[in-house]
């Protein structure tokens, strides 16, 4: 009979491992019928209970005490909703009154004021057209020294047409207002500091009826028919039905303090 082949040691250190991979303590069997254990479990049983109903218990007692302070968060957040609503119903009804204001301002901006209109025509503020008279006048063609035409010429010019009832007056397209100036600087005549040169014209807005005969009648025009006779100076008065003055330059008066009194 053959003999039987020795375990090697490999194998022999395998079976030991696999007959003690497990616990001694695993294969001791507890009995349930001890009485200290059942205890125990029972014990561990009411305090894992009682743990629990606490816990419940808090819960709810929690619960029930931040009901008071969610119920007034509830209330101040509908407070504050109806006060945003009241506000935007108020800024709506503001919007609603400046778009009727606007869509008034609008309306009336085409519209104008007559006397406003008045105003500045009076003060130059604005050009002008209508009716009126142009007066042309030139240097006498003698060459005498008093045939020219000077800076007071065309004052007493301007002041006899506005005497005569012009409503507006221009000096070789220079408009004439309560600012204006006419003088002589360097031997040259400026109106309104720009030099202006013959022939001179000067437009005068106004009735042309009696505006050319008025001025005829008082002494600037006495003066000037004197000085077309006397010095040979060139003049001459030309009524019209559509004439135009220019806006005074800058720095003509406006009216922002002076206000009319009533009943004047």
């Amino acid at each position: 009979m053959p003999e039987q082949d020795s375990p090697s040691p490999a194998e022999g250190l395998l079976d030991q491992i696999a007959d003690t991979a497990l616990d001694d303590d695993y294969y001791v069997v507890r009995s349930t019928d001890d009485p200290h254990a059942r205890e125990f479990n029972t014990v561990l049983t009411a305090c894992v209970l009682a743990v629990f109903a606490l816990l419940v218990t808090v819960a709810a007692l929690q619960t029930r005490s931040d009901r008071p302070a969610t119920q007034r968060e509830r209330e101040t957040l509908i407070s504050d909703v109806e006060a945003r609503k009241e506000l935007l119903a108020s800024r709506e009804a503001t919007v609603d009154k400046l778009r009727g204001d606007v869509a008034r301002l609008s309306s009336s901006a085409g519209r104008t004021n007559p006397a406003y209109e008045d105003l500045r025509v009076q003060t130059a503020d604005r050009a002008a057209s209508g009716p009126g008279v142009t007066v042309t006048a030139n240097p006498s063609l003698r060459g005498n020294d008093d045939g020219f035409i000077t800076d007071n010429d065309l004052q007493i010019l301007v002041n006899g047409l506005w005497y005569a009832g012009a409503e507006a007056i221009s000096v070789n397209g220079k408009r004439i207002s309560t600012l204006s100036s006419i003088r002589s600087a360097g031997g040259v005549i400026n109106v309104n500091y720009k030099d202006i040169g013959p022939p001179y014209t000067v437009v005068a807005l106004g009735d042309t009826a009696t505006l050319a005969q008025r001025f005829e009648d008082n002494p600037a025009g006495h003066y000037w028919e004197a000085r077309r006779n006397n010095a040979g100076v060139q003049f001459g008065v030309t009524p019209s039905t559509d004439l135009t003055v220019p806006a005074a330059p800058l720095g003509h008066v406006t009216i922002t303090h002076a206000t009319a009194i009533k009943g004047e």
